[in-house]
């Protein structure tokens, strides 16, 4: 199998930065506290030709960081153990010495499909070193490999006004990852009866303005609306969490 060619070693700085420019976020990690990597050792076509020593590649990396001072997810997820009863100091002290963020996994585009997202995080929970790993994942509902490598979901409780959209898109058979292909939705949308798409709209509106509310660059294009709801309710960030003391 190709991924037989790859090891996982102690990685660094440069193996994060050969694929930096894969990952949805551009802006580099504040902290790198440990990188791990997926490294290829073997010959390029041409250099198999010439007999040429063997090349190495990154095809994916994962990088921790130190935690931020605060976050609203974890505080219920940990039950506030770092809220704000703490002084700063000594909530910043207790957060390094017991936590670690996953705060990039980036998997080369010619490699992804094969698991590899999932072979990191495992192998960085497997050799934590601290009692508490997180990470907070913009595609953690499109895309929940976090949780297939056993960390524990946590999404933030919805507004009512979302479960109202939620109703409505459901009533028209319309479900959130249907919004993943907007112009498909919008079909779908321009198919139904003219009573049921009015009102589909105007739900959509009402949503709308509870978010972006009526300031000037708000939007009156119905297909921004369904833009926006895809982007909220899709990529909303989850956060993940894994008490490494409770595994075997």
């Amino acid at each position: 199998m190709l991924t037989d060619q790859l090891k996982l070693v102690p990685g660094n700085v440069r193996d994060y930065l050969a694929l930096a420019e894969h990952h949805y976020r551009s802006a580099r990690p504040a902290t790198m506290a440990r990188v791990l990597a997926l490294r290829r050792v073997a010959p390029t076509v041409v250099g198999r030709y010439l007999k040429q020593p063997q090349r190495t590649q990154t095809v994916a990396v994962l990088v921790e960081s130190l935690p931020a001072l605060m976050c609203r997810m974890r505080n219920l997820a940990l039950d506030d153990r770092y809220g704000t009863w703490l002084l700063p100091g000594e909530r910043a002290r207790l957060l390094n010495a017991e936590l670690r963020c996953i705060s990039r996994v980036v998997v080369h585009p010619q490699w992804r499909g094969l698991g590899l997202a999932v072979k990191l995080v495992r192998h960085a929970l497997d050799s934590a070193t601290t009692i508490y790993t997180e990470a907070l994942a913009a595609m953690g509902k499109v895309n929940p490999f976090f949780e297939r490598a056993g960390m524990t979901a946590y999404h933030r409780p919805r507004h009512a006004f979302d479960d109202r959209l939620h109703a409505a898109l459901s009533q028209v058979n319309l479900s959130c990852h249907d919004l993943t292909d907007l112009d498909a939705a919008w079909r779908h949308i321009e198919q139904l009866p003219a009573a049921q798409q009015t009102w589909l709209l105007s739900e959509l509106q009402r949503w709308y303005r509870q978010l972006a509310g009526r300031s000037s660059c708000a939007s009156a294009d119905p297909r921004d609306h369904l833009r926006y709801a895809r982007d909220h309710l899709l990529l909303e960030p989850v956060y993940y969490l894994r008490d490494n003391r409770e595994q075997p």
